[in-house]
């Protein structure tokens, strides 16, 4: 039996791994890929020591680190998780079994959906949520970008270097992103900012997405605006299936409910990063929770739990 398994190989995974490695811990980090949404972040701005950094670099750099400390992450899938005497049961996709004594959900979240008629049909035919992978495949075309935080912003600005014009669509009154942000964005002529609007539609041909439904919530309009690519930045859902199954205890929006130690509320199941509850989702917090639950994992298998949530 492992002392622990880290699930996910995010930033928080990452760190974690790199953390028990230092302590020479019995562990394993199962994750599906390396990097976790990093990989499609674009130009890193906001990391401590790095001034800008492109996601792709910036994860190279994580798996450097995790060479040094002779960490292997098991490229494999968590599907199913049962307590046992003692621990823990984790089963992979591939057919494997490991027993560990303490969890460490890093599953962090997936792009939410907009939920809407036309989007499902015509997701990589117009609508993305990856303005990293797909923003060059609109040179000199009209796009939308819904969702008024930085992730909107960002995807604003990275188009804003292809496409003919963009639209900003945000569903309250106010943008969210930060000052910097704003105020390097909106100043763009080729930008059409749209607050308190809603998408009601993704239309197209059959084939691509031709156009977009949109309602004014001030005053009920309802108009449709032609644009040939509908970027969903709204921010993310968890990854916490498998801590449910558990009987972790979860917030309203899906994620898991930590104390300041890391701690779930199931003996022996941690979590940090995006699938928890913490405020802010941010590259540098899940790096720092991942740290941070490790070495509360490290202190309860050494000298015993005090307290638990």
């Amino acid at each position: 039996m492992r002392q622990l398994i880290i699930i996910g190989g995010g930033p928080a995974g990452i760190s974690a791994s790199i953390y028990a490695a230092r302590k020479k811990m019995d562990f394993l980090l199962i994750t599906k890929d390396v990097g976790g949404q990093v990989i499609k972040a674009g130009n890193i701005e906001n990391y401590l020591g790095y001034a800008i950094v492109d996601g792709i670099i910036f994860v190279e750099r994580m798996m450097e680190h995790m060479r040094k400390m002779e960490v292997e992450p098991v490229i494999d899938e968590v599907v199913d998780i049962k307590k046992t005497d003692g621990g823990f049961e984790v089963s992979t996709a591939s057919g494997q079994t490991h027993l560990t004594k303490t969890i460490l959900f890093c599953t962090g979240a997936e792009h939410r959906r907009l939920n809407i008629p036309g989007e499902k049909e015509y997701t990589g035919r117009g609508v993305s949520y990856c303005y990293t992978c797909d923003a060059p495949f609109f040179k000199g075309k009209n796009v939308a970008v819904v969702g008024g935080g930085n992730s909107g912003f960002e995807a604003v600005e990275q188009l804003l270097n292809y496409a003919k014009s963009v639209y900003l669509l945000e569903i309250s009154d106010k943008f969210k992103a930060d000052e910097v942000l704003k105020e390097k964005v909106l100043k763009n002529e080729r930008l059409t900012p749209l607050l308190r609007h809603k998408v009601l539609e993704a239309r197209g041909d059959g084939l691509f997405l031709k156009s977009i439904l949109v309602e004014n919530l001030e005053t009920g309009q309802v108009r449709e605006i032609e644009v040939e690519g509908l970027f969903v930045e709204i921010g993310l859902e968890p990854n916490t299936k498998l801590a449910e199954k558990l009987g972790v205890l979860l917030t309203s929006r899906g994620e898991i409910i930590i104390d300041c130690n890391n701690r779930t509320s199931e003996k022996g199941v941690y979590a940090a990063g995006d699938c928890t509850n913490i405020f802010a989702k941010q590259i540098i917090t899940a790096a720092g929770d991942g740290a941070k639950a490790l070495l509360s994992i490290y202190h309860d298998l050494t000298y015993g739990i005090t307290s638990w949530i």
